[in-house]
């Protein structure tokens, strides 16, 4: 009976083989169907000929579809028995060492893990990457979800290993008193072995009564506990603790998807490391205790506390992850990544993360003008120096310039773009506040005196300029800036810094517009109502007011200039480009500063005597200015129009005040153009000594009034504007002679020279300011020669004037007539009686 029940039992285990051969014939036999139909639909289709009687009646799309399936469908089925292959060897390697992770034995779990499950881990990942590559369209439902739960197992089972690794870490952390208190313990003993903690001046005491730190998470933030001690750094617990972390380190960096791949990043688009999130994730439950629970030091008017709290445990412990580097220098990735530099990383996002959160919601509901001013300086203070700590190396020039391609991109103060809200509330405090500055500076006594820098390093001498105690007059100088001027460009200055910590080219549009831009435009509005006053009055001319509108001209005239100049920070802020580095950005690379200790051998899975960090430690820098430059970055500055707007005020203003005093000199001559005085001046001369040429008196005190309004233009406007404005000067009374006097009435000889002799000292009015002020008196000069010319020589003249017109303009500029043409010439000679 037994030996029959099996024999009966071996014939069906033979009969279960049996169709297990035939289901396995049967599935090859499908796949090759599937081949053959593939590669039979693709050759009717390229024929020329006639297709087989199956497909003649079916269009061409269709059969180029079922191809394209069929396709796909094969290659979907090999790549998830790929799949399958992986995550059942990652599994079994998994399985064979979850018993020393179960007995908590750590060193021997990682001995095994960073073997074969490693390995298995990446190809894993490839194979799932691979497998989704594959378009599902057109796919049975039945198949696509064999391969979701199978891609969904494979994640189960990496996220099995990345547990197992994350528990060791955990515990080894620990073991070294991770994490070590923010501040300082005002009643600990102190240990003499522990490297001196940087200065906690004007911080909050964040002790609790009982002597310890405070912390969300007691067990691991309070050091001291169960024995193990004060935190002394990684290696502190002793090189199998190290050499543990090390390896925890290592097998992270190996199971995060792209840090491998990573050394050929762009150096904006590195990847944060999780293995130091995960380390750093303790000090950031720390600050959330602290500045983000309702504790004494969560306040919202120190953000300062957060900043300087993150600053000073970020500079404490930051050279204790030099020993976990080897790891990172196994993989080949230490001219990219640096684990103390990376490890300030994490802690910045960390403080970011406490923003985002509790201290910029609440700063929206209950911010003041203040408050977010403050917020703003202590963020930039705040980003300045975690940038050495990330591994940035800048000097003073760089914290200027090249600042915003060095640090600027998720600054803490960029973060306030993440909410219309926040970005609303804090451009307002901004403009606010910038609005107020330049009040400020306007409202000043000496607002629109010279600068204090204009009469530096000069001898004394005073000249006409009130306040102006300087061996130099104005228009001997390029600029002549006023004390507002130069406040006004720094004030322009401070505020455009700001936006160089914002990268996002509509985030620092923003700002521009609402807050530099905007005080741009208040200051303009202001310096115009100023101006308009003293036309209104109609006494610019005045010599109480030719300073002051003088003052105007001056001021933007300066900024005009210093706003178009390529060395200052404001032209990095461009129109037409992003200031984000390019991705073919060169690289540039800081060494940190070497260890005593030679090199040791690199760190493997294999060798467990894991040594400290290498020494010429690399890591890379962001392009700088040039080479944005140089990239094709370089755009149009963000204030071109500010700058013109100001150009246009002091040239506006400049022609204006000119008008002015040509209009005064106008009135002042008004009895010299007189019709009856004209006529007198033909017929006799004023009383003279034989040989002595006076002014005529009517002329006198025009002459006198412009002199004066010549003499404090000098006094007051710098060179170029002085130069612009006297030649209008010039210019106008040029004009409104020649067609008022000397064309308007006949003269006699002694009228003519007595004409002449005005307008020579016409001329010496200008003398003081250029080698021929005659030049800009053309046809007023040479009307006053012809006019004063013997009766003889204007009958040569005349003669020579009616025959060719080559023979008259050769007679006239023998005459030093060089200006007027015959036909003027002539009807200048006819006013002679």
């Amino acid at each position: 009976m037994l030996h029959a029940q099996g024999v009966h039992a071996a014939d069906q285990l033979q009969d279960v083989h049996t169709h297990l051969r035939e289901l396995q014939q049967k599935e090859q036999h499908v796949r090759q169907q599937l081949s053959d139909k593939s590669s039979q639909t693709v050759s009717e289709i390229a024929r020329s000929g006639v297709p087989d009687s199956d497909t003649a009646q079916r269009p061409l799309p269709d059969l180029l579809q079922e191809a394209t399936v069929l396709d796909t469908g094969a290659k979907y089925l090999d790549r998830l028995e790929e799949l399958q292959h992986a995550v059942a060897s990652l599994k079994q390697g998994l399985t064979n060492v979850q018993s020393t992770l179960n007995k908590r034995q750590w060193h021997e779990y990682l001995r095994a893990v960073l073997q074969e499950p490693l390995q298995r881990y990446s190809q894993v990942q490839q194979s799932s990457d691979s497998f989704m590559e594959v378009p599902t369209l057109g796919l049975p439902d039945r198949l696509i979800r064999r391969g979701s739960k199978c891609l969904s197992k494979g994640k189960q089972t990496q996220d099995e290993l990345l547990n197992g690794l994350n528990e060791c870490l955990t515990t080894l952390l620990k073991l070294c008193c991770w994490p070590p208190p923010l501040a300082n313990d005002p009643n600990a003993k102190p240990n003499p072995n522990k490297r001196p903690r940087p200065s906690t001046e004007g911080l909050p005491d964040m002790s609790s009564a009982d002597g310890h730190s405070e912390a969300p998470l007691e067990d691991l933030n309070r050091p001291g506990r169960g024995g193990q001690g004060e935190w002394g750094g990684f290696d502190g617990a002793g090189p199998a603790v190290l050499e543990g972390l090390q390896q925890c380190v290592y097998g992270l960096l190996a199971c995060q998807q792209g840090v491998l791949a990573s050394v050929n990043f762009p150096l904006d688009l590195l990847p944060m490391l999780e293995v130091v999130q995960t380390i750093t994730e303790p000090l950031l439950a720390k600050l959330r205790f602290h500045f983000a629970s309702g504790r004494p030091t969560d306040r919202v008017d120190q953000p300062d506390w957060l900043f300087e709290t993150a600053a000073l445990a970020t500079e404490e412990h930051l050279e204790s992850f030099k020993a976990l580097q080897p790891a990172v220098q196994s993989h080949g990735l230490d001219k990219v990544f640096y684990l103390p530099f990376e490890f300030a990383r994490a802690m910045h996002a960390a403080v970011q993360t406490v923003l985002r959160e509790h201290v910029l919601p609440r700063l929206s509901q209950q911010g003041t003008q203040d408050l977010w001013t403050f917020y703003a300086d202590s963020a930039v203070a705040f980003e300045k120096r975690m940038a050495i700590l990330r591994g940035i190396y800048i000097d003073d020039s760089q914290m200027d310039h090249d600042g915003p391609f060095a640090w600027g991109k998720g600054s803490c103060l960029e973060l306030v773009f993440a909410r219309d809200a926040w970005r609303d509330a804090w451009l307002r405090a901004e403009d606010q506040d910038g609005q107020e500055q330049l009040a400020d500076i306007l409202d000043r006594p000496n607002a629109w005196d010279p600068s204090p820098s204009v009469a530096e390093n000069m001898p004394y001498q005073q000249t006409l300029q009130k306040g102006n105690s300087s061996g130099k007059v104005a228009w001997q100088e390029e600029f002549w800036p006023t004390t507002a001027a130069e406040y006004v460009l720094h004030l322009l200055w401070t505020l455009s810094k700001r936006a160089l910590w914002l990268l996002d080219p509509e985030s620092r549009h923003s700002y521009v517009a609402a807050v530099p831009k905007s005080m741009m435009r208040s200051f303009r509005n202001r310096l115009g109502r100023l101006a308009k006053t003293a036309e209104d009055l109609r006494n610019m001319a005045s010599p109480q007011w030719i300073p002051k509108v003088s003052a105007y001209i001056n001021t933007c005239h300066y900024l005009e200039h210093h706003l178009r100049q390529s060395h200052l920070p404001l032209l990095l802020m461009h129109d037409s480009a992003t200031l984000a580095p390019s991705p073919d950005a060169t690289r540039e690379s800081t060494p940190v500063p070497p260890s005593p200790n030679p090199q040791p051998p690199a760190f493997t899975p294999n060798n467990l005597h894991l040594a400290s960090p290498a020494d010429g430690q690399q890591h890379a820098r962001l392009p700088s200015d040039s080479q944005i430059r140089a990239n094709g970055g370089a755009g149009v500055g963000a204030y071109e129009a500010e700058a013109a707007a100001v150009g246009s005020f002091w040239k506006k203003w400049s022609l204006k005040l000119a008008r002015a005093i040509v209009w005064q000199f106008e009135m002042d001559s008004r009895s010299y153009r007189y019709k009856s005085h004209l006529a007198q001046l033909s017929l006799t001369s004023y009383e003279r000594e034989e040989g002595e040429e006076v002014v005529s008196p009517q002329l006198q005190r025009a002459l006198i009034g412009l002199d004066d309004a010549v003499k404090l233009l000098s006094a007051s406007m710098d060179a170029v504007v002085f130069r612009e404005t006297w030649k209008a000067v010039a210019v106008a009374i040029n004009r409104h002679l020649y067609n008022e006097v000397a064309t308007e009435t006949r003269f006699s000889h002694q009228g003519g020279r007595q004409l002449a002799c005005d307008v020579q000292t016409l001329f010496s009015v200008f003398q003081p300011y250029t080698f021929k002020p005659a030049a800009h008196f053309k046809e007023l000069r040479d009307a006053s020669l012809l006019l004063a010319m013997t009766p003889d020589m204007l009958h040569a003249l005349t003669a020579a004037l009616h025959g060719s017109d080559d023979a008259g303009i050769k007679q006239l500029k023998q005459a030093g007539v060089l200006r007027l043409s015959p036909d003027q010439a002539i009807s200048i000679i006819d006013q002679r009686v």
